[in-house]
């Protein structure tokens, strides 16, 4: 009885889990749009919704680059 699990389950896996990271960004950020649709408060000079979109546009790309990472087998899972 072999109980590591086959090369096709482990690249499943990296599939999955690189999936749901890579939806993580865009989902949380058009889901919270309703919650953060003000002005205030100013943060960094910026009304607060402008600050969130920017945020988002730099934490998007490592949320992908780490599911890049996972699914290429350079980040085990």
């Amino acid at each position: 009885m072999n109980s590591l699990p086959s090369e096709k389950e482990v690249e499943a896996k990296r599939e999955k889990y690189a999936l749901y990271l890579a939806l993580i960004a865009p989902v949380v950020m058009i889901l919270s749009a309703p919650l953060i649709n003000r002005t205030e408060p100013y943060i960094a000079g910026m009304p607060f919704i402008f600050f969130w979109h920017l945020l988002w546009l730099i934490i998007g790309p490592i949320f992908l680059t780490i599911a890049y990472l996972i699914r290429v087998g350079k980040i085990k899972v």
